[in-house]
């Protein structure tokens, strides 16, 4: 057997796929595994309504599997009144590993080449496959030391980005997998943080998923962050709605949060992305993320869907940052 091949760290790659590099600054975003009791929210005052229990309602049935679908839940035909249907894979195309990138190239810009968001891994078309009506994200350490990071960027009509509001869903679930994590966001198409970062689910895989929204006006800190009952272990749908005047956050069809805050204004692309999180993942650590199916929505005839609210009943957080299991005033902020 040859020698190890050490991915190309062009940096250019990106570009010349139609994507530039997500989280251009290298920042890491995920976070490790979170093994606590109570919820971790940190909002700006009045930024997040939550709606309470919506993931134990919603998981208390397992919902009846169709052999047919790998994760149980089909690729839903439309989502709703005041959308428009521009976008869905369900990955029945069967690809060898490596092979996704060509057999999806009218479908999807694929990550490669170029350092992931810990600056520890390298993005490269060889994690993907497609197999069994999923797409697997295979994220593993090369012999020659180096994490391998999988992102995909869904095209709308053939193009690569150019949204300014749409409702996303994505049906995921991964492996638990030391030292790497996921991340689903809205992402600038000009590659500028300050146009706003929106990342639902994020977290290390096989964990609890987060939500994070960045502040436009300081996009280092979040506006809300957010911790979910629901884990990335499991199967779940995850949904960003986006309209000009609320983003609201579904999972498995219930709002488990909505905010009015931090709202993006500038053309964004949905990205997903897994890869190695801060410092080097451990070298026997290997796993999947798997994607049943995405869709993309946008708005009918050009009007302002409603967004989604919470179907029970719902609080909003207490000024400042907190955790759920800690009244504010107890405490110091905790970051985010």
């Amino acid at each position: 057997m040859g020698p190890a091949v050490t991915p190309s760290l062009d940096g250019d790659a990106a570009v010349d796929h139609g994507a530039p590099p997500a989280h251009g600054a290298g920042l890491p975003r995920h976070r490790g595994p979170v093994r606590r009791a109570g919820r971790r929210i940190a909002v700006a005052a009045g930024a997040l309504v939550i709606a309470a229990g919506a993931i134990a309602a919603t998981t208390a049935t397992p919902p009846v599997v169709d052999p047919t679908d790998p994760s149980g839940v089909s690729m839903p035909t439309s989502d709703g009144s005041g959308w428009d249907r521009v976008f869905s894979e369900d990955f029945a195309d069967r690809t060898s590993r490596g092979g996704f990138e060509a057999a999806y190239a009218d479908r999807f810009s694929v990550y490669h080449g170029f350092a992931d968001t810990a600056g520890t891994g390298r993005y490269q078309a060889s994690v993907l496959s497609a197999h069994d009506g999923l797409l697997d994200m295979r994220l593993r350490t090369t012999k020659g030391g180096t994490p391998l990071a999988g992102g995909i960027v869904p095209l709308v009509d053939g193009q690569w980005g150019g949204q300014t509001s749409g409702r996303y869903s994505v049906r995921m679930k991964s492996d638990e997998v030391d030292g790497y994590g996921v991340a689903m966001l809205l992402w600038s198409d000009e590659n500028v943080w300050e146009h706003g970062e929106v990342d639902f689910p994020e977290g290390a895989l096989g964990a609890p998923a987060y939500l994070n929204v960045h502040c436009l006006e300081d996009p280092a800190e979040k506006c809300v962050h957010y911790e979910t009952s629901a884990s990335l272990a499991d199967w779940h749908t995850y949904t960003i709605e986006w309209t000009p005047s609320r983003m609201s956050f579904l999972i498995d069809g219930e709002v488990v949060g909505t905010t009015t805050e931090s709202i993006p204004t500038s053309r964004m692309h949905l990205v997903v992305q897994a890869g190695s999180n801060e410092g080097l993942p451990p070298r026997d650590a290997a796993g999947s993320l798997l994607i049943d199916w995405m869709t993309i929505d946008v708005p009918a005839g050009g009007a302002e869907p409603q967004a989604s609210l919470p179907s029970g009943g719902a609080t909003a957080p207490e000024q400042g940052s907190w955790t759920a299991d800690t009244p504010p005033g107890d405490e110091g902020p905790e970051a985010g």
